[in-house]
């Protein structure tokens, strides 16, 4: 593949619904592909669970054996931090690899599977420490949201206000939700940036976000709305199955007896809740492993579109190699 991801003449900026259309086309056509990338990075989010269990023997063995070190918890909390830190890397790798294969679809230069995965695999760190700075960025905004409404409360002491503080509340929840969605939209595309374009770090990677997304935070919520609503009906259905098979199961009269069979130390009972606990997490697991693929292909198409309106013809994928 050349150097140029997409050539003059093939960028025109998308209609709202075209580019929810545009992203559900790109979805179905790829489908078990995208569906299989999912999956993978779902399983990858199991491994701080699967980190817990050596975790638990260790910590246990200290506790019985060697007088609860303070060293031992240490060690064992500074593995399970990285380990978390890496499956939840690893599990965006592969969000990214997605939207990374649709834009290249958009752009009429589709790369396979392992092309993509050999541009996206070392960037794996960049993905956490970008996640870690949103957080910290949320942590600040959710800091002035709660003492900006903290000081609204202070009018209830002078007389005049103290009637409409109510409503004030009502308007003032209704600011706060949509700066919410305002700050949520100008940053959504961020990890696709990371999975597409190259020498991009943390920082640069938020601006380059808010920068191609200036002016359009309205456009990207209602592209996200409308999005919303084709995922949500098999959402909808397949919860409803998997309730009424865990119902069917554990009804309630047997759920509690089953409880007191574990207060009495019954390796059935536990090994029966167990199978059902996996049984929750795996079908958990394979509906979002359908869904994640159809967000990360709007994605793909929205990073598409805000290039085309803010930079016009002529994309390219900055460290593209030969």
């Amino acid at each position: 593949m050349s150097e140029n991801f997409g050539s003059p003449g093939q960028i025109q900026p998308l209609s709202l619904g075209n580019v929810v259309t545009a992203g559900f086309r790109i979805y179905r056509s790829h489908l078990k592909s995208y569906f299989l990338l999912a999956l993978i990075g779902y399983l990858w989010s199991l491994l701080p669970f699967v980190f817990f269990i050596p975790a638990v023997i260790v910590l246990s063995w200290n506790f019985r054996f060697n007088n609860n070190s303070l060293l031992v918890w240490l060690i064992v909390v500074l593995i399970g931090i990285i380990v978390y830190f890496y499956a939840l890397g690893k599990f965006l790798v592969n969000a990214a690899i997605i939207s990374r294969l649709a834009f290249g679809e958009l752009v009429n230069q589709p790369e396979t599977v392992n092309t993509a995965r050999s541009q996206v695999k070392p960037r794996l760190w960049m993905f956490v420490l970008t996640v870690l700075l949103l957080l910290v960025i949320s942590f600040v905004l959710l800091l002035f949201f709660v003492i900006s409404l903290s000081l609204l409360q202070t009018l209830q002491w002078i007389k005049p206000l103290n009637l409409i503080l109510p409503l004030l509340n009502i308007v003032a929840f209704f600011i706060v939700l949509a700066a919410i969605f305002w700050f949520a939209a100008r940053l959504f595309i961020a990890d696709v940036l990371i999975g597409i374009e190259a020498h991009l770090d943390p920082i640069t990677t938020i601006s380059r976000s808010w920068e191609l997304s200036k002016g359009n935070a309205l456009r990207i919520i209602l592209i996200l709305l409308v999005s919303l609503l084709i995922p949500m009906p098999i959402q909808l259905v397949i919860q409803l199955i998997i309730r009424g098979i865990i119902q069917a199961l554990t009804p309630p009269v047997f759920l509690q007896q089953v409880i007191t069979d574990i207060m009495n130390g019954s390796t059935n009972a536990i090994s029966f809740i167990v199978m059902v606990y996996l049984l929750v997490l795996v079908s958990s697991f394979l509906v979002n492993a359908v869904i994640l693929p159809f967000w990360q292909a709007i994605k793909a198409v929205i990073y598409y579109d805000l290039r085309s309106r803010r930079e016009g013809l002529g994309l390219q994928l900055r460290d593209r190699e030969i």
